[in-house]
């Protein structure tokens, strides 16, 4: 997710060009910008396979939090600021798809042209605008990152799967050794979390019959495999802190560490210790504070470690 919202930052600095109070000449098209990013393996089904999800309806809480991002991006006087407002608050944009997401921005454009402040008016019809058309890219992007996850993690079920050329020289094991090598830069977090979900949408399929669980289990084993890989290489003290805030997930972060710390030993454990204890003294003397999530982060690291020095 990470490097998916830096992508989004450098492609909203290009556009910044071409906006004019904050505002981009592009149509108003709310139907495009939530389109749905879920796909399936293998060739499309019939129309008539289709199931489409019951109509959104948001909550109190969410209705008040999209007013208060309305707000935030309409009264903003920083042109760099803007692409932040949008993804701290990404999650909420995105389920805000459709009729209700429509219905919400013309409840607070209506508010604001009910004031009759001509200025506030137009701020408000940019802050529309930009809003659509930083969503619309989001979506673009994300399409494009998962349709390379669905492709990759393919790739390595076609490597695990394929029955053993006897003509080769390398086995199948060799060869799923050779490509987690080869495509080791391409398991990033977004990828992770991908495959986490393919294998919660297998787990929690109606019917499991021996291919499905079977599945399942190949699953689970690139998951492995993939931890172990990226834990050989896990790098060298902030370089290493800086990968695994790269994980949302706490498994997956955690699982990462587990392999790298296994590979690495206890003295590089006493050294990424010392860091993660300086980070959270650190923390305590920053004005104003830092962000929760990311103290609890390090300090779910700093406890880890020091469980495995403990141990070692």
């Amino acid at each position: 997710m990470m490097k998916l919202l830096t992508m989004l930052l450098s492609l909203t600095c290009v556009i910044d060009k071409h906006i004019n109070a904050f505002g981009i000449p592009s149509p108003f098209q709310p139907q495009k910008m939530f389109t749905s990013l879920s796909a399936k393996y293998g060739p499309p089904s019939d129309d008539t396979d289709i199931q489409y999800p019951p109509p959104f309806v948001p909550t109190a809480e969410q209705q008040a939090k999209f007013a208060s991002i309305f707000n935030q991006v309409m009264e903003c006087e920083v042109r760099e600021h803007l692409p932040s407002i949008l993804t701290s608050n990404i999650d909420l944009l995105v389920e805000l798809r459709g009729e209700a997401g429509v219905n919400l921005i013309h409840e607070q454009v209506a508010k604001v042209e009910a004031t009759g402040n001509e200025e506030m008016i137009q701020r408000a019809h940019a802050a529309v605008e930009y809003i659509v058309y930083f969503l619309e890219a989001f979506v673009s992007e994300a399409k494009i990152i998962d349709d390379n996850n669905k492709q990759l993690l393919g790739k390595i079920l076609r490597c695990m799967t394929a029955e053993d050329d006897n003509s080769s020289s390398l086995s199948k094991q060799e060869k799923l050794d050779a490509l987690m090598k080869e495509e080791k830069d391409n398991f990033t977090a977004g990828f992770l979390k991908h495959l986490e979900g393919e294998c919660t949408r297998i787990a929690n399929a109606k019917k499991m019959d021996k291919e499905t669980t079977k599945l399942l289990e190949v699953m689970r084993m690139i998951q492995t495999r993939i931890l172990e890989e990226l834990g050989q290489d896990l790098g060298e003290g902030a370089q290493v802190l800086g990968q695994l805030l790269g994980y949302e997930s706490s498994d997956e972060r955690m699982a990462v560490l587990d392999a790298g710390l296994n590979v690495r030993g206890k003295e590089f454990a006493k050294k990424l210790q010392a860091m993660t204890e300086e980070a959270l003294e650190g923390f305590q003397n920053v004005p104003g504070g830092v962000d929760p999530g990311l103290v609890a982060i390090i300090k779910e690291v700093d406890d880890r470690i020091k469980t495995f020095i403990a141990s070692a």
